[in-house]
């Protein structure tokens, strides 16, 4: 069985649990953000979900909101879109699935730039950049899907990344 089956089905069946006991919309909430959306976070650390597993899980999580159960398709009153937005910025603060497993695997080369001397880090960096920083690292065709996800999730981290001069050993200003 694919993981990612196992956690659509997982997910699934969690929500079709509750839903005979018509919870309230803050409890239909608060199961979704404290159960079904930490079902998959193991594996997002690990490998890229591809988008349909996070549409699969995402349309669900939304069907279930809306009416209380996945089978049923009710009217939905706010794209998830908006629900997934930060509190303070008026949503709702579900989890962006997409987002969330590109974050997850943009720790690994967080940890690649902070802790180089890890064995992990030792290890990769031997493998698939040996002569240049994980920044610059490409993907060959012979790479691990792990690597492979971790290249992906380093766009999230770039988009975070701040360069600050210290004693400018790593910066040629030529």
């Amino acid at each position: 069985m694919a993981p990612s089956f196992y956690m659509a089905e997982r997910a699934r069946a969690n929500m079709q649990g509750w839903s005979e006991r018509l919870l309230a919309c803050a409890a239909r909430e608060a199961l979704l953000k404290s159960v079904i959306q930490a079902i998959p976070t193991f594996s997002m650390s690990g490998f890229l979900l591809t988008k349909k597993v996070c549409k699969t899980l995402t349309s669900g999580m939304a069907k279930f909101f809306w009416s209380s159960s996945i089978d049923r398709c009710s009217m939905q009153w706010i794209s998830w879109d908006k629900l997934a937005t930060l509190k303070c910025k008026g949503g709702m603060g579900f989890r962006d699935l997409r987002l969330f497993n590109l974050a997850l695997l943009g720790k690994h080369g967080w940890r690649f730039m902070t802790n180089p001397n890890s064995l992990c880090a030792r290890v990769l960096k031997g493998r698939y950049f040996p002569d240049c920083e994980f920044q610059l690292a490409t993907v060959p065709k012979s790479a691990s899907a792990t690597w492979r996800a971790i290249v992906a999730g380093r766009e999230a981290l770039d988009a975070g990344l701040i360069k600050r001069v210290g004693t400018a050993s790593t910066i040629s200003i030529w």
